[in-house]
């Protein structure tokens, strides 16, 4: 088994990416899958289910209690983040509203909460606002709406997702390829920790696959 060795920093991360990490050397077949083999629904599925129903809020009182989880989510430790990202996830429907205003918080800290939690209740609706959100935040917000949108069936995220394999980052590599690999079931021999001629190959597998199935977003 290829082993993955963490930097110091990767004990520090919550659970979920450590797990991510521990299988970031996995591999599969460099042979590009057919489109059919694809675990998510086609585009124009994903954007059909989200329609323009308007949203249950709830109570005047469920709005500020999702504001009050929100204002605590600066500077929590990673035990109270994924505490506070089980409670916000538990409202279900009426936390979305607000979890998409806060994709435009100035507080990374914030947006990257909202963009994991909307993964969590995976209302289609909020696909577009973090789509948006790939394009123009910072890495860290950006790589975690990428995954919201691909966990929900959304492959207007791949492309995003591809550029995180290029990152100098060597845990933002590791995260990539995985979330990529639960998505399509594929690495292309893509491993985070391989030198970059490889690396490079690998990705170049991964655009030319997107190009002949349209997995890229369309311009």
């Amino acid at each position: 088994m290829h082993r993955v060795h963490l930097p110091g920093r990767a004990r520090r991360l919550p659970l979920l990416f450590v797990a991510v990490l521990a299988c970031a050397g996995c591999q599969t077949s460099k042979e590009p899958p057919s489109a059919d083999r694809l675990k998510t629904p086609k585009q124009e599925e994903v954007q059909q289910r989200a329609g323009d129903r308007p949203y249950y809020r709830g109570s005047a009182k469920v709005q500020q209690d999702i504001r009050d989880l929100m204002g605590r989510v600066p500077g929590a430790s990673h035990r109270q983040w994924a505490d506070l990202a089980r409670k916000l996830a538990g409202y279900g429907e009426p936390a979305v509203p607000q979890l998409v205003a806060n994709l435009k918080s100035h507080d990374d800290d914030v947006k990257v909460m909202s963009a994991y939690v909307l993964g969590m209740i995976k209302d289609p609706r909020s696909l577009d606002a973090l789509y948006r959100t790939t394009v123009v935040a910072s890495p860290r917000v950006r790589y975690e709406a990428a995954t919201s949108m691909l966990r929900m069936g959304d492959r207007r995220a791949l492309e995003t997702m591809v550029r995180g394999l290029e990152s100098p980052d060597p845990l933002v590599r590791a995260r990539a390829i995985l979330v990529l690999r639960e998505s399509t079931g594929e690495t292309f021999g893509y491993k985070a920790d391989d030198v970059p001629g490889e690396r490079s190959a690998a990705v170049a597998r991964w655009r030319a696959w997107m190009s002949k199935t349209g997995g890229a977003p369309r311009g």
